[in-house]
């Protein structure tokens, strides 16, 4: 689907793509990972063999010579394009050379100061700082996807080092009677509230917990100075992030 900003949100567009494609080249950050800039696109290797942990985002100068250094790889890897940025014969282009188009998300956007405050309640919130810690995290976003041993054991891989050695994300847990039910992922290393890794246990969802997840995340983007919050909805948050005031502005379609 292809989404266009307004004239009131079409500043938000670059910001939102450049946090997006930040967040993914941080996972290059890890030892023997590696990034760089091709044209108008980046591109991110962590080594970490899972779809999400490798490719390239954005408009490449070159098609060919782009997916010639993914497949050299030899890893599963992506390629991520925003509808709102992208000309039209771009896709038909990589669609062309044998890419399949295999997922999408809208990119939404709101203005810190429009969204309500979060309510804890019985709930409380906590930054991850050690490992064992990490390994809730990580527990939480398995059983919300209910993803298989080697995937979890991917997303594991990929999210234990920057947790640890990377300032710009704020890793969150959110308990209840002590036990982790939510996660968020705050990423301000661009001056908004990048929110990421929204997840609620399966056995405590549709109680408003992914709502306080994310406010909470954005609150702590607030903290450290972001006036604008932005994430990309799966489909099942799509809904919450769009009750809450979020508004799409774009849709990153990633091919593979």
């Amino acid at each position: 689907m292809i989404h266009k900003p307004s004239a009131q949100h079409r500043d938000l567009l670059p910001i939102l793509e450049a946090d997006t494609y930040g967040f993914w080249v941080d996972f290059a950050r890890r030892p023997g990972g590696e990034s760089g800039v091709d044209g108008d696109a980046v591109w991110w290797r962590s080594g970490v063999p899972f779809v999400t942990y490798n490719g390239v985002a954005g408009v490449a100068a070159n098609v060919d010579a782009t997916l010639a250094r993914l497949r050299g790889w030899g890893l599963p890897a992506r390629w991520t394009v925003s509808s709102a940025n992208t000309p039209e014969w771009y896709e038909a282009a990589l669609e062309k050379r044998g890419l399949t188009l295999y997922d999408e998300w809208p990119g939404m956007v709101a203005r810190i100061d429009d969204l309500p405050e979060p309510q804890l309640g019985d709930a409380t919130i906590e930054v991850v700082q050690t490992a064992a810690a990490s390994e809730e995290w990580t527990d939480v976003m398995r059983d919300a996807f209910c993803l298989p041993t080697d995937t979890s054991r991917f997303m594991r891989e990929a999210h234990a080092w920057p947790h640890m050695h990377n300032a710009g994300l704020l890793y969150l847990l959110l308990r209840i009677g002590g036990e982790a039910v939510a996660t968020g992922l705050l990423r301000s290393a661009a001056g908004v509230a990048g929110i990421y890794g929204i997840t609620v246990r399966r056995g405590f969802q549709r109680r408003g917990l992914g709502t306080l997840a994310t406010l909470m995340t954005v609150q702590e983007g607030a903290r450290r100075g972001a006036r604008i919050a932005i994430l990309q909805a799966t489909q099942e948050g799509f809904p919450v992030y769009e009750k809450l005031g979020f508004q799409t502005i774009t849709s990153f379609r990633t091919w593979r």
